[in-house]
């Protein structure tokens, strides 16, 4: 077997698998935002109702995601990554052809559940396929892989969306699916799988799906004038009993829970977890939201729309590898604080100037709100991984994504509530962009007063 400065010609294409897979999942989440105008005006409605489309697929890969890495442990990793591509790309053609709004949502779910499922296996996949020696190797690779999908996403998104149609956003899903899919069966190195004995939470997975979606619905309907308020008083107390139940049901499965008990009393761990959540709010606010703005009030093009996050989706990869460099001889804390501070300080910028016309007057505030969130982001995920014992490092990492999408996710739905409630489409973004800067400070103030630094392992 040839070998190239110590890695094998099998292993070059097992990165190469990799990387296309990154790009496929990632490059797909943020390829939507410049596009959600014109699937409201496709299927006639609202624009505050149209983050479902985000929203389904961040909810669907919340709640799966922890479950997927112990799938991938009791059938093998290889196994479950397939499926989940099989599963992506499937459902990507069935939104593809949609023609109703409820066969869109339910195909964005099923492409949450994929993308959860080769996720969760390629986190593993990409730590076996080299060396242990090459570790920092293969976290360096994957998170410049995610950079790169995240950053081409929005501009991919608007050419599709501009010169083609929203749908080929889709499409364009299932070649690549499936030349991961050939390439995987003809190249990835075999990998050897021992199967363990593991315990599935669905309970707590059904539990917890029931209380998000009910309560993101009641957000929903609270501003809708033709919706009873008894109604929306019923899906609230129902997600709260939904909520408790899974609290309950989490206590009763231990550590073959969601969110296992020996994470929940971990200090660290659970304060890192939580900051993502509230900060996760601001970066799904501007991936909807900004983009929305530029287009619906500017009269921006959808191209347009997705060059004009550029600066903050470049400078969050930047400073992703800036907070990386200095995270041993700064600690976790200082970088959680001032990252987060800055992302609150960029919102705060960003909610005062919806009517200018000037885009160089927005640039700022996005370069202080990536520039936050790339020094904030690998901080809390090194604190939370490091925090816990190394057997169980795939799993925090996992738990601290769900944290991530689902804070996202409710986020979102705070901001349609705001945005359907305003006047006007500017004024309703202001005013969602002001309250994502106060949660974000929530998110501050957490790491500040509880965060303490972790013992170095």
């Amino acid at each position: 077997m040839v070998k190239v400065s110590g890695i094998s010609t099998s292993q070059y294409w097992g990165l190469l698998i990799l990387f296309l897979t990154v790009f496929l999942i990632a490059s797909d989440f943020t390829a939507f935002s410049p596009a959600l105008p014109a699937i409201a005006k496709t299927f006639s409605i609202r624009l505050s109702f149209v983050h479902w489309v985000v929203n389904a697929y961040a909810l669907a890969y919340g709640v799966i995601i922890v479950t997927g890495g112990r799938l991938a442990d009791i059938y093998g990793r290889g196994n479950t990554f397939l499926i989940g591509i099989v599963i992506f790309c499937l459902s990507s053609l069935l939104g593809g052809l949609s023609r109703e709004i409820e066969v869109l949502l339910v195909a964005r779910a099923l492409m949450g559940l994929g993308g959860a499922l080769a996720w969760s296996a390629l986190l593993g996949m990409a730590y076996t396929l080299l060396p242990s020696d090459r570790a920092g190797f293969v976290g360096g690779f994957v998170l410049a892989a995610l950079g790169v999908a995240t950053a081409c996403g929005p501009v991919v998104g608007g050419i599709l969306s501009d010169f083609f149609n929203w749908r080929w956003i889709l499409f364009i899903n299932i070649p690549i699916a499936a030349l991961v899919v050939s390439l995987y069966v003809l190249k990835y190195p075999a990998e050897e799988h021992k199967k363990i004995e593991d315990h599935i939470d669905y309970l707590g997975i059904l539990t917890l799906s029931l209380s998000l979606f009910l309560f993101l619905l009641a957000l929903d309907f609270i501003v809708e004038p033709s919706v009873s308020r008894f109604l929306v008083f019923c899906l609230l107390v129902i997600s709260v009993i939904a909520a408790m139940s899974f609290i309950l049901v989490e206590k009763r499965m231990a550590e073959d829970a969601l969110i296992p008990a020996s994470l929940v009393i971990n200090r660290v761990f659970m304060v890192s977890g939580i900051s993502v959540f509230f900060v996760a709010i601001a970066f799904f606010a501007i991936l909807v939201y900004i983009p929305l703005l530029f287009i619906s009030v500017h009269h921006y093009s959808a191209f347009q729309a997705g060059l004009a996050l550029l600066p903050a989706m470049v400078s969050s990869g930047v400073f992703a590898f800036v907070s990386g460099a200095i995270h041993e001889r700064l600690g976790p804390k200082l970088l959680l604080c001032s990252g987060a501070l800055a992302m609150s300080l960029g919102l705060f910028m960003l909610s005062v100037h919806g009517n200018h016309i000037v885009y160089l007057v927005f640039v700022p505030g996005m370069l202080l709100i990536g520039i936050g969130l790339g020094i904030f982001s690998p901080a809390a995920v090194t604190a939370a991984i490091t925090s816990v014992e190394a057997s169980k490092s795939s799993l925090s990492g996992a738990v601290v994504y769900m944290f991530r999408f689902l804070g996202g996710a409710v986020g979102l739905g705070i901001n349609s509530a705001i945005l359907a409630s305003a006047p006007d489409i500017a004024t309703g973004v202001n005013r969602a962009l002001l309250v994502d800067g106060f949660i974000v400070l929530i998110g501050f103030l957490i790491a500040i007063f509880f965060f303490q630094e972790p013992q170095r392992r």
